[in-house]
């Protein structure tokens, strides 16, 4: 299962950095304030792909400590912790240099929900609820 777990984050990072490299080109775009420069694309794979990994981990000792009751309690708190991330990026100390700096947290809270929305997406096809025993089949 641990493995099972693995691959969902990692590809879960992948397509939560994807979406959110789309978001970046559309929003600048549509704003006109390109602040790729410092959200940079690397970063942004990067902290995606790391964040669902660790929520792959996360997932796995909660399951480890409570079963059939690992579900809600981890989307429960991953849903939390988007939440509470985003308290960095309204508090972000940009350069002088930057033109619009009040568009910026615009472009990076929404990111911030990224990885919560692929991992919740790819969940199922990587963990299979038995209806009859209410135990995760890996």
């Amino acid at each position: 299962m641990f493995k099972r777990l693995l691959l969902l984050g990692f590809l879960s990072g992948i397509l939560a950095g994807i979406a959110a490299l789309i978001y970046q080109k559309v929003y600048s775009t549509s704003v006109g304030a390109d602040f790729s420069n410092i959200a940079k694309p690397v970063g942004i794979m990067i902290f995606n792909v790391i964040g669902c990994l660790v929520a792959s981990v996360g997932y796995w000792v909660l399951y480890k400590w409570l079963k059939e009751k690992t579900e809600i309690v981890f989307n429960f708190i991953f849903v939390i912790l988007s939440f509470g991330s985003i308290v960095g990026a309204i508090g972000a100390k940009l350069p002088l240099d930057v033109n619009s700096p009040e568009l910026f947290p615009g472009l990076v809270i929404p990111m911030h929900f990224f990885p919560a929305l692929a991992f919740f997406t790819l969940e199922p096809l990587f963990i299979k609820i038995s209806e009859k025993t209410k135990s995760v089949v890996a």
